[in-house]
């Protein structure tokens, strides 16, 4: 993601991703989706939302990162690595949250859900399953930020803005 410096709004939006708390777990794995969609629609120069899915859908590493699961489980590695010293679950350092195993089983419940609504050869349905899983995380996403916005602790701030750089619903 080389070109973010250049965006303010996507920066923002980055640090508001990895700081906001009170993510549901399948939010936490449709933003995976959502951050890949991210940092093409920056490399092809910000091209329509249906251009971005289907060049996604048809690149190269789609297989691995999304079907075979790759870039969910690298997610849930890295919070792994993380475990509270009582035991309890792991530790989030961005979000300052505690997830429980009982978390960490249902993001590898999510994540092979969502890999089987990706792994199908009908390219309508893979494009399908990209754009609710990204319209999900950005209804999810505008509903916190519309919170956070009203909250007057939070009004100024840097990451606090009204919308995402990709408009999802507005674009189908």
């Amino acid at each position: 993601m080389k070109n973010i410096q250049k965006n303010i709004e996507v920066r923002r939006f980055l640090e508001w991703s990895k700081i906001v708390r009170g993510k549901p777990i399948q939010i936490r794995l449709y933003e995976l989706i959502y951050l890949e969609l991210l940092e093409l629609w920056l490399q092809l120069n910000k091209p329509p939302l249906r251009i971005l899915i289907y060049e996604t859908i048809n690149s190269d590493d789609f297989d691995e990162k999304f079907i075979k699961g790759k870039i969910f489980q690298e997610y849930i590695d890295e919070i792994l690595e993380t475990p509270c010293e009582d035991k309890s679950g792991y530790y989030n350092p961005d979000s300052r949250e505690i997830l429980s195993k009982v978390n960490i089983k249902e993001l590898y419940d999510v994540k092979y859900l969502m890999k089987s609504e990706l792994n199908t050869v009908i390219m309508i349905d893979r494009y399908n399953a990209v754009y609710t899983f990204c319209r999900l995380y950005e209804e999810w996403c505008l509903k916190k930020k519309s919170e956070q916005i009203e909250d007057v602790t939070k009004k100024e701030r840097f990451d606090v803005t009204k919308g995402l750089p990709i408009k999802i619903s507005s674009q189908r």
